[in-house]
């Protein structure tokens, strides 16, 4: 099997070495970091440049290094393995544009501050597993019971149903847009 953590420099480990950054600035108070979680508020007021900024710092912002630890699981090794199969500038293509579509529904849906990648390690176990399911392999029931788990987990008041149910709807979409047909 794959190693844990690739040993190259890869988009996957990139992401997660903000993912630390970000959080290491929440220890740090009189930042205020947690402002820039994604919600509706500066998009509200008008102020369109604070909340491209909360575009970006929201998805590598964790509630504690707990939230970052369980969603490091996921990205130190699924989210390498799913790089290998997609390769890095479609699985580059794919963060941004999932990003994106997240923004906007947390934006326009949500009502709470959302931080966390998640979604991202969500859409990630979605794409593993549809891509286990198109190769026969018995395994993605398992992957396909941890997703319902995992937006089970989102009906939690803490959590971000959008967040974890919009990560694997998007990947889903992506994934069979993106197939080669034959």
């Amino acid at each position: 099997m794959q190693n844990l953590i690739s040993k190259k420099v890869t988009v996957s480990n990139g992401l997660m070495l903000i993912s630390l950054f970000f959080t290491i600035l929440t220890l740090i108070p009189s930042l205020g970091i947690y402002r820039f979680g994604m919600n509706d508020l500066f998009f509200n007021q008008g102020i369109y440049h604070i909340w491209g900024i909360q575009m970006f710092t929201s998805q590598f912002l964790h509630g504690d290094f707990i939230h970052l630890l369980m969603n490091a699981v996921f990205i130190l090794y699924f989210w390498n393995i799913v790089e290998r199969i997609t390769g890095s500038e479609k699985y580059l293509v794919f963060f941004i544009l999932n990003a994106m579509f997240l923004w906007v529904l947390i934006t326009f849906l949500w009502d709470r501050t959302t931080v966390g990648i998640s979604w991202f390690a969500l859409a990630v176990v979605t794409y593993y597993t549809l891509h286990l399911w198109s190769k026969g392999d018995p395994e993605y029931t398992w992957w396909v019971t941890a997703i319902v788990i995992n937006i089970a987990i989102g009906l939690s008041p803490w959590i971000s149903f959008l967040g974890h149910f919009g990560g694997m709807v998007f990947w889903w979409i992506f994934w069979f847009l993106t197939q080669n047909k034959k």
